[in-house]
């Protein structure tokens, strides 16, 4: 194919345009011409940094990205769900064409690509969610409040947190979690005791679920002292690292359970008694997507740039995070 172009990593903390060929549509496959691609920053930026996941050993080039969003160009024989000129979400690399497989989903009218591209991440956050089986009136503490953070805020008002509790060290991030629904918001750095405050808003001795959404491997230890006995902490993120904790006292004395949402797991094919596939989590999604008041997007959004600045903001994202939340590249060539 002419003119198709995507990003691609030949050394650590390099990033660049490049043409290529996105090559045949399968009978079971869509071609894509993107609208959008936003970036996952943990993933991604680990991955730029390093060279590889962790763990692994660094291999180039590397080409970069997960969350896609645009329109149907062509669509392999077998396909029956959308057809030519449709738009679809999916899990595409950061590029002009996008050929996909497997779990893609059409846009609603009422949902931009704009908007769509962040379906992923918000599928991420809805995984640890389900993870953490929030019951209505249960006290949730969201720690940490990027894309996945916030958008675990959105998803635990829907299922009925109260209260709602947004911790983060970056004031700009506790306000947007402020518009996502979090009724009580905390910096650490601005909280003289955090575990005791945020106690002292719970039924129990600190709150039902704890969604640990940061990444950090340092941050686990805190929160596990926010849940309550009994209480439940969700791994949203993905900790690169390892995990130094009092596990005695901390956990097992007190009965916390440890939950991963490693978001990949979430199962292809329903079951009779788990019907949350990723089918059925990201077509829900969406459609909360076209109502801003149960799913907010835009306000979350602050980069929108062109495929070429990718090393800029590649840069950007490792040395400056604190600007940033939801970032994306806009690969339509009429603007």
């Amino acid at each position: 194919m002419k003119n198709a172009q995507r990003l691609i990593s030949n050394a650590c903390r390099q990033m660049e345009l490049e043409a290529f060929d996105p090559g045949p549509v399968p009978d079971d496959g869509v071609l894509v011409e993107n609208e959008y691609t936003a970036v996952s920053v943990g993933t991604e930026l680990y991955n730029w940094l390093h060279g590889a996941d962790w763990g692994q050993s660094a291999s180039f080039p590397r080409t970069t990205g997960y969350c896609n969003a645009g329109r149907v160009l062509e669509v392999g024989k077998n396909v029956t769900e959308v057809v030519t000129g449709d738009r679809v979400a999916g899990q595409g690399n950061h590029a002009s064409h996008s050929v996909l497989t497997g779990v893609y989903h059409k846009v609603p009218d009422a949902v931009s690509s704009r908007h769509a591209a962040f379906l992923v991440m918000a599928a991420i956050a809805l995984h640890g969610i389900r993870r953490a089986r929030i019951a209505l009136g249960e006290s949730v503490a969201v720690l940490g409040l990027g894309l996945v953070g916030q958008f675990s805020v959105a998803l635990a008002r829907l299922a009925g947190a109260m209260p709602l509790i947004a911790i983060d060290l970056d004031d700009s991030r506790l306000e947007k979690a402020r518009g996502m629904g979090a009724e009580v918001l905390f910096n650490p750095e601005k909280t003289s005791d955090l575990v005791e405050t945020v106690r002292t808003l719970c039924r129990e001795d600190g709150a039902n679920v704890v969604i640990e959404a940061t990444g950090n491997s340092a941050v686990y230890p805190t929160a596990m002292k926010l849940a309550c006995q009994a209480g439940r902490v969700v791994a949203t993120g993905s900790p690169r690292g390892p995990v130094e904790m009092d596990f005695f006292f901390e956990l097992h004395l007190r009965e916390v359970e440890l939950l991963s949402g490693f978001h990949p797991i979430t199962p292809e094919a329903d079951h009779l008694y788990y019907r949350w596939t990723k089918q059925r989590e990201r077509a829900m999604l969406l459609d909360l997507m076209a109502d801003p008041a149960k799913l907010p997007v835009e306000h979350l959004i602050t980069h929108v740039a062109r495929p070429d600045q990718c090393q800029e903001i590649y840069d950007m994202l490792a040395d400056d995070p604190a600007q940033a939340l939801g970032v994306a590249f806009e690969w339509r060539q009429d603007t």
